[in-house]
């Protein structure tokens, strides 16, 4: 198993996340490219919800909890059709992956400042990858709301 560090943004909505698990499946596959991009730049939204001055233990939780709320609104969404079958399965990687977050897990990662949340194998990193490389030519030019 190899680490994994998440570019979680498109343009400045930066934040490196990681995640577990694999693939379920689930969410629709026609979304429309403007839907997607919503949903998948919501993220920043997700991130104000944390108290930047609250202790170790309230960010953690804070931040599972809207990732939690950020992968819910992604799996709601889905993709659109023009996705490739790896990105699609680093997209479902990713929304199980955050909605298994646990707070201790963060709570580690911010602590120590590694941004590794989690372990995933090689396979699914590259999917992973593969996604983040699709959401961010997609939405290059879409603006976080």
């Amino acid at each position: 198993m190899s680490s994994i560090k998440r570019f979680a943004g498109a343009g400045s909505a930066g934040m490196l996340l990681a995640f577990s698990l694999t693939a379920c499946g689930g969410a629709p596959t026609d979304a429309s490219a403007e839907d997607f991009c919503e949903a998948y730049n919501g993220q920043t939204e997700a991130l104000d919800a944390i108290d930047p001055e609250g202790s170790p233990e309230s960010q953690a939780e804070a931040l599972v909890d809207a990732l939690k709320d950020y992968a819910e609104k992604l799996d709601e969404v889905g993709t659109p059709e023009n996705i490739s079958d790896e990105a699609r399965e680093g997209f479902e990687i990713t929304v199980e992956a955050l909605g298994d977050l646990d707070a201790g897990d963060v709570q580690k990662a911010i602590e120590d400042q590694s941004g590794e949340f989690a372990k995933v194998s090689k396979d699914d990193e590259e999917k992973a990858a593969a996604f983040d490389e699709y959401a961010a030519k997609e939405c290059a030019e879409a603006p976080a709301e």
